[in-house]
């Protein structure tokens, strides 16, 4: 699957990342920086998925078993995804599982107590149902050696042991399985326990499967699986796993949405979370990711919240807290604004002159905190700010106006205002627009002629 890809946008009502043709290569997380003069907020990231199915990667196959012991036979391996919908066929024949015959979570087929009838030729049809492909495998001869008598009995042995499993809060439903294999397979008996307590429901499937609806935090232990041959002195055997039960990230404490503090003061930004597993914090600012061995002023302190020491005024902008684990991510975000800082244009317009139909760029970029609002105006006529903009005026992310296409009636003074609570500053400029060159009465006679 590839890397994460992201999309930057300056802020609009809606932007979109356009894949022309989808193909396996886009497949892969996704996320998109929404960014404007405030600053960068990272968007929540998502998934591609590209719908494939390749060919079986094995040829024909063989494989033995003595009679009376459990054939595993694997499905042959399939590139798919999602993982196709697999079933297997003997002789043209579908196999439904039955007390003899167990398909596995992973598709693999087995056959218990194993008599000479059961020696054949198998192979599994895959079907990906996301774009309709179906391939079939080549075929796998299964033989039946024939090794002591038919009724020697054979003690219980686990041929399927039950597997680790994780499984995330508000999925469906979760599996457990486990196969065993003796002779007499109808006295075998398979019990389930988790933590040693007796489980009676949730069994399928000959109680080779035990299902957990809705799994919750509590679900969470170790099952074991204990086969029985009943009416026999032979001893039992048992096979267990853990189960996982993975919580998303959930924060028990946000900051708000806005936090203003002083120069040079120490400012705490409040981040804590809780999941299964425990989530690790990692901040950002301004959609970059913050390193605390590279800005030695920024601390994580113990249960994830952001200390920022020494305030200056490139602290002013958007912080994000992203609180991830196992099972998926949350994130929450606050604007920081270091105050005490009047506004200074520390780049103003300077006169200029165009030629009339052309665009123009007059500058304007400022320092201060919280960080300036922009207003230009020709006269006392707002052309643009924050909340104004006239056809053909643009203010750009950087402060300045754009004027495209310029006419001859934008001629004029210009003036560049910044402003935020600690105060106002100004500059301005004059605008020359020239007229075009036009011919408006043609030569005549004949000294004129053209040339080619």
């Amino acid at each position: 699957m590839a890397g994460r890809q992201y999309c930057h946008h300056s802020w609009t009502l809606e932007s979109r990342y356009l894949i022309p043709s989808l193909d396996r290569s886009h497949a892969g997380l996704y996320r998109c920086i929404v960014r404007n003069r405030v600053g960068a907020l990272l968007q929540r990231r998502t998934e591609v998925q590209v719908a494939f199915m390749g060919s079986f990667e094995e040829g024909e196959r063989s494989q033995s078993i003595s009679q009376g012991e459990g054939a595993v036979v694997h499905a042959p391996r399939i590139r798919s995804f999602p993982q196709p919908q697999v079933t297997w066929f003997r002789d043209g024949r579908k196999i439904p599982p039955s007390s003899r015959i167990a398909i596995t979570l992973d598709n693999t087929l087995v056959i218990l107590s194993t008599v000479a009838p059961d020696a054949g030729r198998y192979y599994v049809q895959a079907v990906n149902d996301k774009n309709g492909e179906n391939k079939t495998s080549q075929p796998i001869t299964l033989s039946v050696e024939n090794v002591g008598g038919p009724a020697d009995p054979i003690a219980p042995t686990i041929i399927i042991p039950p597997r680790n499993t994780s499984v995330v809060t508000g999925t469906s439903e979760v599996t457990m399985e486990c196969v065993a294999n003796a002779r007499p397979l109808i006295k075998l008996s398979i019990t389930w326990r988790k933590n040693g307590v007796l489980v009676t429901s949730g069994l399928s499937d000959f109680n080779r499967r035990l299902t957990i609806i809705n799994p919750l935090v509590g679900d969470a232990g170790f099952y074991e699986c204990e086969a029985i041959l009943r009416s026999s002195s032979v001893p039992s055997v048992s096979g267990g796993a853990y189960l996982h039960v993975l919580e998303p990230p959930q924060f028990i404490k946000e900051p708000e949405k806005h936090i203003t503090a002083e120069m040079e003061k120490v400012v705490d930004i409040p981040c804590q979370a809780r999941g299964v597993p425990q989530p690790d914090i990692v901040w950002y600012k301004d959609a970059f990711p913050i390193n605390p061995v590279k800005m030695p002023r920024y601390r994580v302190l113990v249960g994830g919240s952001l200390q920022v020491n020494g305030l200056l005024p490139d602290d002013t902008g958007m912080f994000q807290c992203f609180a991830r684990n196992l099972a998926g991510e949350v994130q929450t975000n606050t604007y920081l604004a270091v105050t005490s800082i009047a506004p200074n244009i520390t780049a103003g317009p300077s006169d200029s002159t165009v030629i009339d139909g052309m665009s123009v760029i007059l500058h304007c970029e400022t320092s201060g905190a919280p960080r300036p609002a922009i207003t230009w105006q020709k006269g006392e006529r707002v052309l643009a700010s924050g909340s104004v903009q006239l056809p053909r005026f643009t203010l750009l992310e950087s402060g300045s106006l754009l004027i495209s296409p310029s006419h001859i009636s934008d001629a004029g003074t210009y003036t560049c205002m910044a402003s935020n609570s600690r105060g106002i500053d100004e500059a301005s400029a004059d605008l020359v627009v020239l007229a075009r060159t036009r011919i408006t009465t043609p030569p005549t006679g004949p000294e004129c002629y053209q040339r080619n």
